[in-house]
């Protein structure tokens, strides 16, 4: 049987390192490169031949799901198997929605990472499962109010007013939204809301 080519890219040497090992003697699985840095994966991988991305979504707080297109360029055909701590409904839908094959939790054990990379080669989006509505910590998230929590986040320099023109609503509409938020999360203002956010792994 032919070895299936795999890199693996993570902000985490100490994992990136610990996965590599785990491999290091396997005899269906050759670990051709390894990254740590997200700019270099992308060099890399709109050159090389392999079989197999293991990808982490959270390199030192920017969200690799943002550079799937450039990490795989149309022209490139390698199964991504997107990895992340945030091992929830709401990142699952977020992989599935750039095109990512395989969603898996960092708190999976590493002796499946094996029959996972198998079953990627096999594996089609399942771009199906994807729903408008995400069901997290016991509460519905719309995608509207997901892109509005985000925004927050993003545009935390610019006024209300700003953050509404480019959200395309009317302000009171935004101040709707956000007291709708904070019920829905228990948070008194703008701050707490943001960092639920970003400890809920929302935002990245």
């Amino acid at each position: 049987m032919k070895q299936i080519k795999i890199v693996i890219a993570d902000d985490s040497r100490f994992f990136v390192d610990a996965l590599a090992n785990h491999f290091s003697e396997n005899k269906k699985i050759d670990v051709v490169a390894t990254f740590i840095d997200l700019n270099e994966l992308i060099k890399y991988t709109n050159n090389a031949i392999f079989d197999v991305l293991v990808l982490d979504i959270n390199f030192k707080g920017v969200n690799s799901l943002d550079y799937i297109d450039k990490i795989r360029p149309e022209k490139k055909s390698f199964k991504i198997i997107s990895l992340t701590s945030l091992n929830n409904s709401f990142m699952k839908r977020e992989s599935l929605k750039k095109q990512v094959d395989v969603f898996v939790g960092k708190d999976s054990d590493i002796e499946k990472f094996e029959e996972i990379i198998v079953n990627s080669l096999s594996a089609n989006n399942q771009k199906k499962e994807i729903k408008t509505k995400i069901h997290f910590d016991k509460i519905d998230f719309t995608d509207r109010k997901i892109e509005i929590l985000k925004a927050l986040y993003k545009h935390s320099d610019k006024t209300s007013e700003q953050i509404a023109e480019i959200l395309n609503i009317t302000e009171n509409s935004l101040k709707s939204h956000k007291r709708q938020l904070f019920e829905m999360t228990n948070t008194q203002n703008t701050t707490d809301l943001v960092k639920y956010g970003i400890q809920k792994g929302l935002i990245i």
